[in-house]
């Protein structure tokens, strides 16, 4: 077994101190240089660092709303978007044609040689490996002892475990669930082959496994359909609910249950394990993934990302971005830089040669199988963790069956399922999506599909929520892959039959989280049609509030009158409202049991229409003409004393 963990190719080994030293502070000039870059989140350790070691830098640091950021930013890049640091989950694919060569930069020599040569294509390196992050199962320590629980140590202890926990109601939510992972589906991918890591992966018959993939010899079928037992399992015992799965759901909100006691495991991050102990008493920790065969305990991790140089800089007019690129890249490949990237993102684990992180943040739980090697470094493309996660959610949701999904990843690998390039129509300027604009303020895309939704379907007014747009429109040619990117969620259109008081209370609900946690703005937030409104922006802890409603000609909702409103069975409750689903809607509700059907509402009409062919039906019936959308004062910020 230590030989087969030695050569293991996708493992990561544990790392020392760096060698590198720090950039020397330069003086302040007088005018700044901007370089920008997408990421998930805000970085202020990052940009920090940055801007005081070089004071003629700008960091900005635009964050995406993309549960992954591979399609959007590859999409932004080829439509001359593409922010100056480039961000990609792989280290490969098309993005490639879109970054400047890193090879002859020195500090590519800092970080070792196996991950720089996993990521080099052609012989050139285009990527700098930031740092990784370990995935397990949280697990709330203090919770445990109180209730007379014992740390598992196997697979068959874990369930055990579990079921004390459900029968116990110890550290259960409002579903009865004790465990959660939170249906992403880079997440359910990643736990699903955790899963499998210390029986399969992990040992000389999953190596060449992999290996057989590559070369086309393997498949999917009739060989990892167990990667599902142990979640099938959970949920048919009641351990964990099979909701979160389902496309139509919101993610579990992990922190919140984990940090209020209401879930006593989960499986996630250290980030997300690092963020729960700073707003609890309780005791938590990290668990490695248990073999249900008496193998050994494996931890798992996954690089946080890969950064490259956008190609645009390396032409004229390019110079001095390209030349503050390579400076943050310098300062990245350090100590100092690695160790902010860390605080930022709470990983713990650096590629780069010789290093020791500033502090000590891998938990103890999973300390014993880092020291001894049983590391294993899931590298597999983003885009297949979305696709196999995907397929693993339907299966999990009881959507469809495992022999028919693990058919489709097998012909997805095979190139069976490449991206739908029908050509639907054109767009005639760019409609960006960025700085989570859409949840804050009108914008030429909110309009265009809310316009959508009240053209097909012939309601009298459409509200599109703003977190269900989640990519741009660029100009011209519009395909239909495009609108998977902008409306990726498969929740279907219904009409709705509703009074002026509804509408009112629909539109205070959407302002209500325009600032939320580390201030990224709620998704529910509306765009619409067929109707005009104002408020007044947050202040402090006080949340935005409606100001007037009037219908596009100016005139006032008539409160005798029955308003159309088209809108999502999502924010109508079709996935109930508990764990923020259906977005606080409840006014509109007419299908979950969770909570009081709304009073005044009418379900007028259900569609099979989802957001994205929606806008497909829209754009192709407006082929003959140039599609325009603009801002056009329907939602508006106004001060108090206005």
């Amino acid at each position: 077994m230590m030989n087969v963990k030695k050569i293991l190719c996708l493992m990561i080994a544990s790392l020392c101190i760096s060698g590198c030293s720090a950039q020397k502070t330069e003086e302040p000039s007088e005018d700044k240089i901007t370089v920008t870059m997408l990421y998930t989140s805000d970085l202020p350790n990052v940009e920090k660092l940055v801007e005081t070691t070089y004071t003629d830098i700008d960091l900005q640091i635009e964050r995406n709303a993309q549960g992954t950021i591979d399609g959007e930013v590859e999409r932004r890049l080829r439509n001359g978007h593409g922010s100056d640091i480039v961000t990609s989950t792989l280290a490969a694919g098309d993005v490639l044609d879109y970054l400047a060569d890193l090879s002859a930069d020195e500090y590519i020599s800092a970080y070792q040689s196996g991950i720089m040569h996993k990521t080099a294509s052609g012989g050139k390196n285009f990527f700098i490996p930031l740092p990784a992050q370990y995935y397990g199962y949280i697990y709330n320590v203090t919770l445990a002892e109180e209730n007379g629980l014992t740390v598992p140590a196997t697979q068959d202890e874990l369930l055990a475990v579990l079921e004390k926990a459900k029968e116990g109601h110890i550290g259960a939510d409002e579903n009865g669930s004790v465990f959660s992972v939170d249906g992403t589906p880079a997440i359910t991918a990643t736990f699903t082959i955790a899963t499998q890591i210390p029986d399969f992966f992990g040992l000389s018959e999953g190596i060449r496994w992999l290996d057989d993939l590559k070369n086309g010899s393997a498949s999917f079928s009739g060989s990892l359909e167990t990667c599902l037992d142990l979640p099938l399992e959970m949920i048919e015992k009641g351990y964990m609910d099979s909701l979160p799965f389902s496309a139509a759901s919101n993610a579990v909100p992990i922190f919140d249950k984990m940090s209020s006691r209401e879930m006593l495991m989960a499986f996630d991050s250290v980030t997300m394990l690092d963020n729960i102990r700073k707003n609890s008493d309780d005791e938590f920790d990290m668990l490695p993934m248990f073999s249900g065969e008496g193998n050994p305990a494996w931890t798992v991790s996954t690089p946080t990302a890969f950064l490259g140089i956008n190609k645009e800089l390396t032409k004229e007019g390019g110079e001095d971005r390209l030349d503050a690129c390579r400076k943050i890249f310098e300062l990245l490949s350090t100590p100092e830089g690695q160790d902010a990237f860390m605080m930022d993102k709470g990983a713990a684990y650096s590629y780069l040669v010789d290093y020791t992180p500033s502090s000590d943040i891998v938990p103890d739980g999973i300390k014993a199988c880092i020291e001894d090697g049983y590391n294993y470094n899931i590298s597999m493309s983003n885009d297949f963790m979305r696709y196999f996660g995907n397929r693993c959610n339907s299966v999990l949701c009881g959507q469809t069956d495992i022999e028919s999904a693990f058919s489709e990843i097998d012909e997805y690998m095979q190139g069976g399922d490449d991206q739908n390039e029908t050509l639907i129509g054109m767009i005639d300027h760019d409609m960006i999506v960025e700085n989570y604009n859409v949840r804050l303020e009108e914008t030429e895309i909110g309009n265009l599909i809310s316009d959508a939704v009240r053209e097909i379907t012939g309601a009298d007014i459409a509200v599109v929520n703003g977190g269900s747009i989640r990519g741009s429109l660029y100009k011209g040619d519009v395909y239909s892959y495009d609108l998977d990117y902008v409306c990726p969620y498969q929740n279907h259109i219904i009409l709705l039959e509703v009074n002026a008081e509804v509408i009112r209370s629909m539109l205070s609900n959407g302002l209500s989280t325009m600032v939320r946690d580390i201030e990224i703005p709620g998704g529910r937030f509306l765009n619409v049609s067929g109707l005009k409104y104002s408020f007044t922006p947050p202040d402090g802890d006080s949340p935005a509030q409606l100001v007037d409603v009037t219908l596009p000609d100016g005139s006032p909702l008539d409160e005798n009158a029955a308003y159309t409103i088209a809108v999502t069975n999502y924010m109508a409750g079709s996935s109930g409202y508990l764990d923020n689903n259906g977005d606080g809607f409840t006014m509109l509700n007419v299908y979950s049991d969770d909570v009081p059907k709304a009073e005044n509402v009418k379900l007028v009409r259900e569609t099979e229409y989802t957001l994205s062919n929606i806008l497909e039906e829209y754009i192709v019936s407006h082929n003959a003409e140039e599609i325009v959308s603009q801002i056009e004062g329907r939602i508006t910020s106004v001060n108090e004393n206005e």
